[in-house]
């Protein structure tokens, strides 16, 4: 009768003492610890007590003394639980007798019997949903204006840039540099459109990241933002200029006739067209501007105006700019046919004599 009785005690004891161990690994589980030194943990923290205490009593009353304290140990870890982890005691039960296959019904109920704050568990907030901003109206796109989107931040913006050349056409993404001057493609990207530098194409110091290169210059058919076209662009050759994320740069000579606006919102540069835009940046590069001035007695000055055109498109309204100390004085030059030049003499207006005159080209347009 005894045996039965302890034996009897002993299952109650185990019993209580897997309850014990399936609370503590459940709460080891929501605390994120290591499965391994939980399980290992768990056990020692429930059975050595009781083991100790078994083997301290005498010989007859080892099983009784185990089965009892096993029953006493285990409950005294429910009662303590819930004062240094508060609230926590509920889900620790269920997702302990979850692990072992036992389903979170029995913990339930187990737990509704248990007395202390175990079964107010209080649940976590729930995650916001994540709302988009509303998105306030875009630029008003007046006339020919366009809207292209962006990609990156600050200077390194990206747009999408159409190439044109005697009929091939490439489309690109181009890093929008307002500080460039010259639109920028590499050499194989150019040899794509068919165009491969000569020996006498112009050269030009370029100023990029890693230094300033020395760089030719091609003249490209067009360029398309959208629907908007520029043409004869003048394509610094620049190499380092590509990137991962792009061709090359855009630069003023193409960007430089419109006016921008940036949305931030809808990640949009707005194009507007200018009313004019003087391409004297691209003509440039292609033309010979020279003069000769004569003096006469009586002050009278008389100049002669030369201008190159070595491209294969004309030149239009190219205006000459005639500067010394004294004034300046411009020299309409017209058109300009491909690979002709014009000359245009002048008689400068009456002023006082210059030590020397200076010529550039004030305005020209393709």
């Amino acid at each position: 009768m005894k045996t039965a009785v302890a034996a009897l005690a002993l299952l109650l004891g185990g019993a209580s003492a897997l309850v014990a161990f399936l609370a503590l690994l459940g709460l080891s589980v929501h605390r994120h610890a290591d499965p391994m030194v939980s399980t290992m943990a768990g056990v020692v923290l429930v059975l050595f007590p009781p083991i100790i205490a078994g083997f301290a009593a005498a010989r007859p009353r080892r099983l009784p003394t185990l089965a009892g304290t096993l029953v006493l140990w285990s409950w005294s870890l429910f009662l303590v639980l819930p004062v240094y982890f508060p609230g926590e005691r509920g889900d620790a039960l269920r997702t302990g007798f979850a692990l072992a296959g036992l389903g979170t019904d029995l913990a339930d109920g187990l737990e509704g019997q248990l007395p202390g704050p175990g079964v107010s568990t209080p649940e976590l907030a729930a995650a916001e949903p994540v709302v988009k901003p509303e998105i306030a109206p875009t630029f008003p796109l007046d006339g020919d204006a366009l809207a292209l989107p962006y990609e990156g931040e600050g200077r390194r913006m990206a747009v999408p840039v159409v190439f044109g050349h005697e009929g091939r056409e490439l489309e690109l993404t181009m890093m929008f540099d307002t500080g460039a001057t010259f639109t920028t493609l590499s050499l194989a990207t150019l040899k794509e459109l068919g165009i491969e530098p000569g020996p006498n194409a112009p050269r030009i110091e370029l100023h990029t990241a890693n230094g300033v290169r020395e760089s030719q210059l091609v003249r490209l058919d067009e360029v398309w933002l959208g629907n908007l076209r520029v043409r004869n662009v003048a394509i610094a050759t620049c190499d380092a200029c590509e990137s991962e994320n792009a061709s090359g740069l855009l630069g003023l000579n193409v960007s430089g006739g419109f006016n921008l606006q940036i949305d931030a919102d809808r990640r949009e540069v707005v194009f507007h067209p200018r009313n004019s835009f003087d391409r004297k940046i691209d003509v440039k590069a292609f033309v010979d501007l020279g003069a000769t001035f004569t003096r006469f007695p009586g002050d009278r000055v008389e100049v002669s105006v030369t201008l190159e055109n070595l491209a294969t498109a004309d030149i239009e309204n190219a205006t000459a700019n005639i500067e010394c100390p004294e004034g300046s004085w411009r020299i309409d030059l017209g058109t300009v046919p491909a690979r002709q030049a014009v000359t245009v003499d002048k008689r400068l207006p009456r002023h006082a004599p210059c030590d020397g005159y200076q010529v550039d080209l004030l305005e020209a347009y393709w």
